[in-house]
């Protein structure tokens, strides 16, 4: 073997080893990023107070991606090389896509502050690229969590090629380029590609737990509350049947005042079994009579009660039914669930100003869609979240009963409710049910 070919050798071992211990500190900078993910996984998971949506929850991930990029830039070894010693972008996205804005926001400012005070070439250089990875991925932000998860897998791994790309540019900027070798990116973006897989897959876990979590917490609180409202009903109605027998007995000798406070008593009473109706309604909505209906006839029966809330209220009301429309309802209940959201609609619009339209027209081949819009201060997310939950109202004097009972009578329909709202913007409810196709 001659000289030349020895000394090629030695150089070849040597970058070799060198390589080795490059992706020996990527695996425990790995390490260093997924020890916080865990962390946030354990607390997020045994603190059933932690919602994963409150700004509690996203500057708690935040801080814990911040400690990632800190290990991620401390702990594997001395920085030399920018370019191949840490794996800092990858708690930045994975901040900013599941906690939020707020969340992205504390972990770009702890890599900003990391970078900063360790002292390396190029460190504002850096600092600009990190930017520019988070301003591309603050535009995948909205929404992020609602698309499916294999979609989401794939913006994730999309924005690590790309902040490996500016991590590239960086270097090139920088004159380290020449430094890499084919092996160098190949371990690197390997590595990388790990890293995220691995990171997105914690938090994908993470995710789909909390939310049975908070799926089951929603049904245990449906149960009790339907349980509670059938019990509370069914005890008050005796007592109610009594009372209203004696007042009826009394009004035959009544005259006078004592009639008409008799009058005014029973009035009460019917208010009251109306309200222990919808209670028993939440509880397991009563069908008795299931029969085919068109929906324009119904929305003239539930017109009257709705014109007049709407006129008290100064709001203009559009009511409109395309022609041929028939499904299989329970009148009395189908009414009275569209009826309650009917005028939750006409309390949240504007006085003197509002309008509310109702419009059911042919959603598909199977469905019948009915719609509720109204130009009212409209509700975030959080807000929608909470709709048809036991005794949740946006108003100050509302109980939430009335939407409770029509999501349970829609559903006992094989239907159900959609809301879309947008604060400031009114809201539009969605009631969809089956269609039959009625033979003239």
């Amino acid at each position: 073997m001659e000289k030349n070919d020895i000394i090629m050798l030695i150089f070849f071992i040597n970058r070799l080893g060198n390589g080795w211990e490059m992706t020996k500190n990527l695996f425990l900078d790995f390490l260093d990023i997924l020890f916080p993910i865990l962390l946030y996984q354990f607390v997020l998971l045994t603190k059933s107070s932690i919602k994963r949506s409150s700004i509690t929850n996203q500057i708690l991930l935040g801080l814990l991606c911040g400690t990632a990029i800190l290990l991620s830039m401390v702990l594997p070894s001395v920085i030399e090389n920018d370019f191949n010693d840490d794996l800092r972008n990858i708690p930045l996205i994975v901040s900013l896509l599941y906690g939020g804005f707020i969340s992205g926001v504390v972990s770009f400012v702890c890599l900003a502050l990391c970078r900063l005070f360790i002292e390396v070439d190029g460190s504002f250089a850096q600092v600009a690229a990190a930017a520019i990875v988070f301003v591309v991925a603050s535009c995948f932000n909205p929404r992020f969590l609602k698309r499916k998860p294999a979609n989401r897998i794939i913006i994730t791994i999309c924005l690590l090629i790309f902040s490996w790309l500016t991590s590239l540019l960086s270097a090139i900027y920088l004159n380290q380029a020449n430094e890499f070798t084919d092996l160098m990116i190949v371990q690197v973006s390997l590595i990388q590609l790990a890293a995220m897989m691995m990171t997105v897959f914690l938090m994908e876990v993470t995710l789909k737990t909390t939310t049975m979590q908070e799926h089951l917490l929603h049904t245990e609180k449906l149960s009790l509350a339907s349980h509670l409202a059938s019990s509370v009903a069914h005890e008050l109605r005796t007592p109610l049947t009594v009372i209203k027998g004696f007042i009826q007995l009394s009004l035959k000798n009544s005259e006078g005042k004592t009639k008409a406070y008799l009058e005014n008593a029973k009035s009460e009473l019917n208010r009251v079994e109306y309200t222990l109706s919808d209670f028993l309604n939440y509880a397991k909505p009563q069908l008795e009579h299931i029969e085919d209906f068109a929906i324009s006839d119904m929305f003239n029966q539930m017109m009257e009660p709705i014109y007049q809330l709407s006129q008290m209220k100064d709001v203009r009301l559009e009511i409109h039914s395309d022609d041929d429309l028939w499904i299989r309802v329970d009148r009395l209940k189908f009414v009275q669930a569209i009826t309650n959201i009917a005028k939750n609609a006409i309390e949240a619009s504007n006085s003197h100003s509002g309008t509310v339209s109702i419009q059911a027209f042919k959603g598909s081949d199977s469905d019948v869609c009915i719609k509720i819009i109204d130009n009212g201060c409209g509700m975030s997310e959080d807000e929608l979240d909470k709709l048809g939950t036991p005794f949740y109202s946006t108003q100050n004097n509302g109980t939430g009963l009335g939407l409770m009972v029509s999501f349970k009578i829609i559903k006992a329909f094989n239907g159900k409710i959609e809301y879309k709202s947008k604060k400031g913007k009114g809201t539009e409810a969605l009631i969809w049910l089956p269609s039959i196709n009625q033979v003239s």
